[in-house]
């Protein structure tokens, strides 16, 4: 059988492709080999030649952290065996330590806690949500990785810690903290009674329930039920949850919580990822809480988890969301355990999408990011506000001697706290008119460009206060310089003769 010269050329040419595209995978091959082969000879060098004898696990671990550091990804981090125990007590919510979730600060480089995780050590001391931590114990945050402050925040129970902070006023403040063990109480409710138990009805007049779900835990569905059984033999007519200050947890707890409140087959959340196949986790009818209009508390300091369940109950029209844009950590975390055998990689795979289909995590360039209140139901609130706020509830000044009934006045008048008197507003009006009436401010844009413009104010206040030390550093030195050549200068003249003419 005779082939067209056309079929020739063609098969020609297909071959010729094959065959670059075969070399290329070779070529891409051999770069990765020769640049482990790098490493392997950088490593041979400094254990043979080194004028110090190197340690060899370090050696390996940094080059481990420096891959990981590469990705600019500060979710991502490499656990050696000994942090893996560690690890798992924080998941269990359970640990050693002052009890704050905290970032790398990208832009500052330096330590930021996310928040205080309440009745913790570090909430006692009057740590905040925000806070630039500058030092622990005496020695600069700046440039410091996970790793290391994990070494320095944690440690055994009745041993102190000093830790230097700048708030978001920029007030500076050392704080001495005493570490605990933190065993964290997923879900409380508004106050406690004579006895010491929690009570979850925040207005007993109108029958309105108040949970506090402060992080995602193996135990928060069960706390959860729990204290919504209580409530339904109250005749609650309405329900605030309240996410503000949550860092996350569990995935798999989160989806549960939103489940509780959603009918069956509506989107909680979608994940998404270069490796990983699309996948959308969608509620069940079982277990549903009874239909009561519900409002949703966050803000800046709900991160994961908490936008996660805000995000699903705002989209699928369950609840309203009164507070301010959430934080922005949308990414799916995965341990696996390497098969060396030394230690996990703890490695993000994919990102976290709300049912409406917007990305929650915040990119450095984004700029729409996590769970946004509608207009009129934006509450912002100043670092004073805050903090006046906070010193009240650590004080328990509110509800010394009070038995009459709470209201949104009281609320902000007493406890200082108003988003959650917005929130209790909000839903007294919807209960008594069946509407939601604005509550709040509008504009999401220009309520996040303001809080980038305070955050930018304090980076530059911190910067500013370095260059200071620096000025200082210098003038010392130099007025130092100056005193010692004018001394030798003196040494170094000859006297006039005696009986010389002036």
């Amino acid at each position: 059988m005779k082939i067209p010269k056309t079929n020739i050329v063609a098969l020609l040419a297909l071959t010729g492709c094959l065959l670059a595209i075969v070399s290329v995978l070779l070529a891409s091959t051999m770069d990765v080999n020769d640049q482990l082969a790098l490493l392997v000879d950088v490593r041979h060098e400094i254990v043979e030649r080194y004028v110090d004898e190197a340690d060899q696990k370090k050696l390996i671990e940094s080059a481990v952290n420096a891959m990981v550091d590469s990705l600019d990804d500060q979710y991502t981090s490499y656990l050696p065996p000994e942090d893996l125990d560690e690890f798992d007590q924080q998941v269990q919510g359970q640990f050693t330590g002052i009890g704050v979730e905290y970032t790398i600060d990208s832009t500052l480089n330096r330590l930021r806690i996310v928040t205080p995780l309440e009745d913790s050590p570090a909430w006692r001391a009057g740590v905040m949500a925000g806070d630039i931590v500058l030092e622990i114990e005496g020695e600069s945050t700046e440039g410091i990785k996970d790793r290391a402050v994990r070494e320095k925040l944690l440690g055994a129970k009745n041993t102190k810690v000093r830790i230097k902070v700048r708030h978001e006023s920029g007030q500076e403040q050392d704080i001495v903290i005493t570490r605990a063990l933190i065993s964290v109480k997923s879900v409380r409710g508004f106050r406690r009674d004579e006895n010491n138990h929690w009570i979850y009805l925040i207005d007993s007049a109108h029958g309105i329930g108040y949970v506090k779900i402060r992080q995602f835990n193996d135990r928060t569905v069960d706390e959860l039920r729990q204290a919504l059984d209580k409530l339904s033999q109250q005749s609650t007519r309405g329900l605030i949850i309240d996410l503000r200050y949550n860092p996350g947890g569990l995935l798999k707890s989160a989806t549960a919580v939103a489940d509780i409140f959603l009918k069956g087959d509506q989107t909680i959340v979608s994940t998404k990822g270069r490796k990983v196949r699309e996948s959308v986790t969608k509620s069940r009818d079982e277990g549903t809480f009874d239909d009561v209009p519900i409002v949703v508390l966050a803000n800046e300091r709900s991160a994961s988890g908490a936008e996660i369940v805000a995000g699903a109950l705002t989209d699928n029209n369950r609840a309203k969301f009164v507070g301010m844009r959430t934080f922005g950590k949308g990414s799916v975390q995965q341990v696996i355990g390497l098969q060396s055998g030394h230690g996990a990689l703890k490695i993000t795979t994919a990102y976290y999408y709300l049912p409406n289909g917007r990305l929650i995590h915040r990119r450095e360039d984004s700029k729409v990011w996590g769970v946004d209140p509608e207009d009129g139901f934006f509450i912002p609130m100043t670092s004073e506000q805050l903090k006046n706020m906070f010193d009240i509830e650590r004080t328990n000044q509110a509800f010394r001697n009070h038995t009459d009934s709470i209201t949104p006045d009281w609320i902000e008048e007493h406890m200082g706290d108003l988003q959650l008197a917005a929130a209790l507003r909000a839903l007294l009006g919807r209960i008594e008119t069946g509407h939601w009436n604005a509550v709040g401010q509008s504009g999401a844009k220009v309520l996040a460009d303001q809080r980038q413009r305070d955050q930018l104010k304090q980076q530059r206040d911190l910067l500013l206060d370095r260059l200071g030390k620096i000025d200082s550093e210098l003038a010392t030195l130099n007025e130092a310089y100056l005193d010692r050549t004018t001394e030798e200068t003196i040494n170094t003249v000859e006297p006039e003769p005696a009986g010389a003419a002036p």
